[in-house]
């Protein structure tokens, strides 16, 4: 799902780039703003998630890598 997510809002944004009509055009940008909120969502929360992971247990101490 995700694949198809990211490529439903590259389609959405060739859609706006020729919508002529204004009620049309916001419905557009506002479903690829939020499609790509969730997109950054996902990005953060793997991030985040990465960064757990990242940390090491030394001597009962976390260091986190940069």
């Amino acid at each position: 799902m995700r694949g198809e997510a990211r490529e439903r809002w590259v389609q959405l944004c060739e859609q706006a780039a020729v919508e002529q009509d204004h009620d049309r055009l916001l419905k557009l940008i506002r479903e690829i703003s939020a499609l790509l909120d969730e997109k950054e969502a996902r990005l953060q929360a793997a991030q985040s998630g990465k960064q757990k992971r990242l940390s090491l247990k030394t001597d009962g101490s976390t260091h986190k890598l940069d």
